[in-house]
């Protein structure tokens, strides 16, 4: 079933439309046979230092002077994209190249060459092999590499196969959720209120537990959710899900500021509430974007140790109707 039906208004947790009971058969009462769900909750100044951490300065400016594709997420929107199938293909395959560049073919060489001087026999004998080698394997891998490595710089032009596909989509301004399908159009958006958050976990053969963080529409009977999990991953600590869900709330929730993270920090100037704030506790407008590196990983593991010896996120919202 696909909904694309817009909404035009925001959560706002101060105002909040009260909504009737879950379906017990849904996808919602599916999930909670193997998770939990995270409430509604008055989303505090928590952050997940997970999703942020990998986001440095130096990549805000790079992101800043890039004019063709914007930031992910700003004032109006979280927009999570995904790697399509020939892209995962593609960085698999570069993967492997580098391995036999870097790991395999320098240890034929030091092989060869020390045969060569301690061995018996001859250059005559190992001639054929050094460029068998070097012609079949060593230049053939070499392109690849080349590649990737001019890919990697920035010259997208040379693979246009790495194109990055829609996963989800969470609207501010107009208080809504949109997952994507596989082809990239709209499999449904609803209000960001109806939906559940729901923490699943699964063992690994290692014995792991990896975490599924989804968004469950609680009134229809979707197969799918969207997966918040992707903006940290699979293998973080509980605690890091429930302040990744108290961030997402923080910026969902018209009625509070942006969440004081680099990636958001172009948009709290355009942002009514974020701006009034910032003002009022006379924040600098580029307190993050004028870090260095060192200093911004330092702040955020600063805030990290901090948050362990703080609750998760704020007063418990109820959000249903009484019966």
């Amino acid at each position: 079933m696909n909904s694309k039906v817009m909404f035009n208004k925001p959560f706002n947790s101060s105002s909040l439309e009260l909504q009737s009971k879950r379906l017990p058969n849904g996808l919602v009462g599916k999930l909670l046979s193997k998770g939990k769900i995270f409430p509604f909750a008055i989303a505090t100044e928590t952050i997940s230092t997970a999703a942020v951490k990998d986001f440095p300065p130096s990549a805000m400016r790079k992101a800043e002077k890039d004019k063709i594709k914007p930031l992910f997420w700003n004032e109006e929107e979280l927009f999570q994209e995904s790697f399509s199938m020939w892209s995962q293909i593609y960085f698999m395959f570069s993967a492997l190249v580098r391995v036999f560049l870097f790991l395999f073919l320098p240890l034929f060489y030091i092989l060869l060459f020390v045969g060569l001087a301690f061995g018996e026999g001859g250059w005559d004998e190992r001639e054929k092999d050094f460029y068998d080698v070097t012609l079949y394997i060593f230049i053939p891998l070499l392109i690849p590499y080349l590649h990737y490595k001019l890919v990697s710089q920035g010259y997208f032009f040379l693979a246009p196969f790495l194109r990055s596909k829609p996963l989800f989509r969470l609207n501010r301004t107009e208080g809504t959720v949109t997952l994507y399908k596989d082809n990239g159009e709209v499999n449904f958006t609803h209000p960001f209120i109806e939906f559940d958050c729901v923490l699943m976990s699964s063992p690994t053969a290692q014995g792991h537990l990896n975490y599924v963080l989804t968004l469950a529409h609680r009134y229809n009977n979707y197969s799918v959710g969207v997966p918040l999990h992707t903006l940290i991953g699979s293998n973080q600590m509980v605690a890091e899900y429930h302040r990744l869900w108290n961030m997402i709330q923080r910026y969902m929730d018209v009625s509070q500021p942006m969440p004081d993270i680099m990636v958001l920090e172009p948009s709290r100037s355009r942002d009514a509430i974020t701006e009034t704030h910032d003002k009022c506790i006379k924040r600098p407008t580029r307190y993050w974007r004028d870090m260095s590196d060192e200093e911004f990983s330092e702040t955020i593991e600063k805030i990290r140790q901090e948050q362990e010896e703080n609750p998760s996120f704020g007063h418990v919202l109820n959000i249903f109707k009484d019966d």
